[in-house]
């Protein structure tokens, strides 16, 4: 688990690449919820949601998912 890195760029060539990426995303997520100012847990939440979006993206380009 850890802080959310905004503007993280992905790259996704494997199955455990996208696996590993999600993993992180959750951890990202529980922490982001964690947070007492709501407006950062807002902003933190619409990054994770736009990097969880790359990472399905890729995946499915590259026919992993």
């Amino acid at each position: 688990m850890g802080l959310v890195k905004f503007g993280k760029a992905w790259e996704i060539n494997t199955r455990e690449d996208y696996e590993k990426a999600l993993e992180i995303l959750d951890g990202n997520e529980f922490c982001a919820n964690m947070s007492d100012d709501y407006s950062c847990t807002k902003r933190e939440l619409v990054e994770i949601a736009r990097q969880r979006a790359e990472v399905t993206a890729q995946a499915k380009a590259k026919g992993i998912i």
